[in-house]
């Protein structure tokens, strides 16, 4: 997401939207485990799994939340080019 390297897919302008989804989605899985189990007892507050979901896991998902909210923008902006192009 952030350009370092290629991402595991190649959707043309989709790329960016649709992988920030598929890791949004598994971040916000990730969220919901970590919160059920503090909900059972199995994760205490201030532990690591308590804190890694409200920090890093966190700003992982509004990380993610930008770049589908960017790759939005980019595909919106493709079909734009493409209807002035063969209006």
């Amino acid at each position: 997401m952030m350009g370092r390297v290629e991402p595991p897919i190649d959707n043309a302008e989709m790329t960016l939207m649709e992988y920030a989804n598929a890791v949004y989605s598994r971040a916000m899985e990730l969220t919901m485990l970590l919160q059920r189990a503090e909900s059972e007892g199995s994760v205490l507050k201030n532990s690591r799994f308590y804190k890694f979901r409200t920090g890093e896991l966190r700003t992982f998902t509004e990380m993610a939340l930008r770049a589908i909210e960017l790759g939005s923008r980019r595909v919106t902006w493709a079909q734009l080019d493409y209807s002035m192009a063969h209006g």
